[in-house]
């Protein structure tokens, strides 16, 4: 599973991230066969090439915000990153629950623990449907 932590919507029944560029959506992809349904190709970030398009608000379905979480020691956190068999979950501002659990203090009131995938019980993603995207 991949974690995401994003705006998306579907158009043309295709799953992509979207951004609201002054009232339009703009759509970005990795897949370069999106280039035949008229994606441009943007300038690469991080090694990693990407596609663009510019549509109206009136030709995608909704847009939802989908965030990746982890049940960990019983409790629920935020993954801000996965790799190299990892996760770093971002804690919350309940200090002592914090410091049961080894969490370290990043900022004043951000807590993060890098675990073992393997440590981690459940891993799952909500939705959030945003009614207001484009407002």
């Amino acid at each position: 599973m991949s974690i995401r932590y994003d705006f998306y919507t579907i158009y043309h029944g295709k799953e992509y991230r979207v951004v609201n560029r002054d009232g339009f959506a703009r759509l970005i992809s990795h897949d370069i066969n999106d280039l035949e349904n008229g994606f441009v190709e943007s300038e690469p970030y991080n090694g990693l090439r990407y596609f663009i398009k510019m549509v109206p608000p009136s030709e995608i379905g909704d847009v939802y915000k989908i965030s990746t979480y982890a049940l960990y020691q019983g409790y629920e956190f935020w993954i801000r990153w996965a790799g190299d068999g990892n996760y770093i979950l971002k804690g919350n501002n309940n200090t002592a629950l914090m410091e049961k659990l080894d969490f370290k203090r990043v900022d004043k009131y951000d807590y993060e623990k890098i675990v073992k995938q393997e440590d981690v019980d459940l891993v799952y993603e909500k939705k959030t449907l945003l009614t207001d995207f484009f407002d």
